[in-house]
């Protein structure tokens, strides 16, 4: 499979495209220069006819490639076949994770891939325990974010437990994950994220109280 991708990626790049998409991204990857809407009609192509039998390997291998398309490709599998995904899997995601880690790709595996894991299969929750705790700043996004879609089945406690732990934390991404957090919860939840807020005001940072606020009226 990698060596098809390879044939149509190749037929797709645009290096003006990419050098913009690289600028985006700061530079940190390079880019063949494929508009996210080509590149998945050529992911579509591919997927529809090869089957795929060891999907954790084809990931890494995805990872390993140098263009950040790539990435994006693991990322599109991965979702395409999130039901038949077993917590045999969450290594392979953790390496995800902590390889060419940027929020274009953490942000996509936490909430959408790891969160619906962990949902099924509660005995990934210590893992997450320990993920809060994890010295790799993109681990503990990954920690405060892997709720983010689970609405009323979130586990309240867990959830301010983990803000609590990073609210002494400067970095842009870790701040910026604890208001988006609170702010997904507030609209399950508006009252217990308004006594969290309460009781921890003045220890958010601007940038996470600005994010948890957005949806509670005058507050």
């Amino acid at each position: 499979m990698i060596e098809d991708i390879q044939k149509l990626f190749a037929s797709a790049a645009n290096p003006e495209i990419a050098l913009k998409q690289a600028a985006y991204m700061r530079n940190l990857f390079p880019f063949l220069g494929i508009p996210k809407p080509e590149r998945e009609r050529l992911e579509k192509e591919i997927f529809k006819k090869t089957a795929i039998n060891d999907l954790p390997g084809l990931l890494l291998r995805l990872w390993e490639q140098d263009h950040r398309e790539y990435q994006y490709t693991a990322l599109c599998l991965a979702q395409r076949h999130r039901k038949m995904l077993t917590p045999e899997i969450v290594p392979t995601l953790e390496k995800l994770i902590r390889t060419k880690s940027w929020w274009d790709t953490v942000d996509t595996i936490a909430p959408n891939l790891v969160g619906p894991l962990v949902k099924i299969h509660p005995k990934l929750l210590p893992l997450m325990d320990q993920w809060i705790e994890d010295p790799y700043l993109w681990i503990r996004r990954s920690a405060l974010l892997f709720q983010l879609r689970w609405k009323k089945e979130t586990d309240e406690e867990r959830l301010f437990y983990y803000c609590q732990k990073t609210l002494h934390e400067k970095d842009f991404f870790i701040r910026k994950a604890i208001g988006w957090s609170l702010r997904e919860y507030s609209k399950t939840k508006p009252a217990s994220v308004r006594c969290f807020i309460t009781h921890h005001r003045s220890r958010l940072s601007n940038l996470s109280l600005r994010e948890a606020c957005k949806y509670l009226d005058n507050f």
